[in-house]
């Protein structure tokens, strides 16, 4: 994959995800090995597992003040994300942060993905 090809990618999700249509993100994106590292240090290994988690933290989330794309870069085989989120989960109470999540990219899928904030 070139950068470029990544960038478009990147550029999707970001629109995708703007739109409020994280799962189809996921599914188009994820590769069925993906590796996911949340905020918590938490891994979750398979796509069907992350995909699990993923949907459970959505049906978890009771109120988004801000959720606002803050830039991405794209270098090699691997995309930043910067994120500002601030909303209100079920049994977590407030996530307010800015987070970057960086994807490595593998057959136009990404394979590993991580969030620092």
């Amino acid at each position: 994959m070139t950068e470029q090809q990544i960038h478009s990618y990147t550029e999707e999700i970001v629109a995708l995800a703007l739109s409020g249509k994280g799962s189809e993100v996921w599914e188009k994106f994820y590769h069925e090995d993906v590796e996911k590292i949340d905020l918590d240090a938490a891994s979750i290994q398979g796509k069907e597992k992350v995909l699990e988690a993923n949907n459970a933290l959505l049906e978890n989330i009771t109120e988004v003040r801000t959720y606002a794309h803050g830039g991405t870069l794209v270098k090699g085989n691997r995309s930043f994300i910067v994120w500002d989120v601030d909303f209100d989960v079920k049994g977590a109470g407030t996530i307010k942060t800015s987070e970057v999540c960086i994807q490595d990219w593998q057959d136009g899928k990404i394979i590993k993905e991580r969030f620092f904030a």
